[in-house]
Parts: C-alpha cells; sequence; structure tokens
C-alpha cells in the first residue's frame, strides 16, 4: 500500500514535462464522397485532442485526433443516417489518428509528411499525410489533406440507382490551436 502510495505522488512529478495544447473550437475535419450522380461534403466542427510534447524543446511531439462520426454534416440527414448505418458508427463510434512522433519546432512554416495510424470502422492503418504548420497572431495551425479507401476499411458502400458510391474519401484537416505556453516556448527555442 506504501508503494502505490509513492507511486502516485510521485507519478505527476514524472509526467509534469509534458506539453498538452488542446485543439480550439475553431478546428474543422471534413470528408469528400463522390457517386457518378453528385458528391458531397460532410463537416464536423467538434474535434478532439491536441498536440503532446514530452520535452518542452517541442521535440518529440504527436497530435491526436478524435472525432465522432455522428457529429458530421453534410447537410442531407437521410445521407448522414446511411453514412452511419454503413461505417457501423452504433459499434464503432469514432475516427481517431495518433502521429508518430516529430519536432513541432522544425515544422513550422514548413510541409512536411506525417505518419501516423488511421483507426477508423474498428481497423488501424498506418498512413501518410503531407501537413502544413504555421504560427501567425498567436495562433497555431496545421492544414492537411489525404484520401483513403472504404474498402480498406472494410465499408460496406452504400448505393444509388444500383451504382456503389467512389470507394475513396478525401478527408481535409483544419486544426487550430491558441496557447499562450506553446507561443512562449517557441519564442524561448527561437532565441
Amino acid at each position: 500500500m506504501i508503494r502505490l502510495t509513492i507511486i502516485l505522488l510521485i507519478s505527476p512529478i514524472l509526467f509534469a514535462s509534458d506539453i498538452r495544447i488542446s485543439f480550439s473550437d475553431t478546428s474543422v475535419v471534413s470528408y469528400k464522397g463522390s457517386h457518378p450522380a453528385h458528391s458531397w461534403e460532410g463537416i464536423s466542427k467538434r474535434v478532439k485532442g491536441g498536440i503532446l510534447c514530452k520535452d518542452d524543446g517541442l521535440k518529440d511531439c504527436t497530435i491526436k485526433v478524435i472525432i465522432q462520426l455522428e457529429s458530421f454534416d453534410s447537410g442531407n440527414s437521410g445521407r448522414d443516417s446511411n453514412m452511419l448505418f454503413h461505417t457501423e458508427s452504433h459499434k464503432y463510434p469514432f475516427v481517431k489518428f495518433n502521429s508518430d512522433s516529430f519536432s513541432v519546432l522544425d515544422s513550422i512554416n514548413s510541409n512536411f509528411d506525417l505518419t501516423g495510424i488511421l483507426e477508423f470502422h474498428g481497423i488501424e492503418k498506418k498512413i501518410s499525410s503531407s501537413i502544413q504548420i504555421f504560427n501567425k497572431n498567436n495562433i497555431f495551425s496545421g492544414l492537411t489533406e489525404f484520401r483513403i479507401s472504404l474498402d480498406a476499411y472494410n465499408v460496406d458502400k452504400p448505393q444509388l440507382l444500383f451504382v456503389r458510391i467512389s470507394d475513396e474519401i478525401e478527408i481535409r484537416c483544419n486544426l487550430f490551436c491558441k496557447n499562450e505556453l506553446l507561443n512562449k516556448l517557441l519564442k524561448n527555442e527561437e532565441k
């Protein structure tokens, strides 16, 4: 019992150097789908997650994103309901992304490839995406676009007029953080 108490007391000290920067409520993730008859876009403004750095030098960081499928809105409730049915959102309610480690400091105002694990429909796959990171007016932002295959994630594609939707879905992420601590750390590193 004494060991457990000591571990619980020391744990916050051991992890105190972690820097956590949450996404702001202006962050948006969208997906675009298509069918020969039309195309559409579903948008979620309920993006959770952020950047986690293991050091205050911002050199060993990861991005974590989690979005509830039911938060996507395409402007058509029937289409959104159909998407939830085919992605089995009752069993797999979230889309998650966990990046590999990267340096925030070395990535600012540049375009680089970020790899990580995308979990969708109960399947985890390694993906790579080109991402742009900016720090302007005390707002830290990241922009990326990439494509996924519904077949690769075992999603049964819906059909309209006996024709299935396209297998390829385009994902676009606009992620924003407003964090004074991050800006302070960046200014200290620039000196």
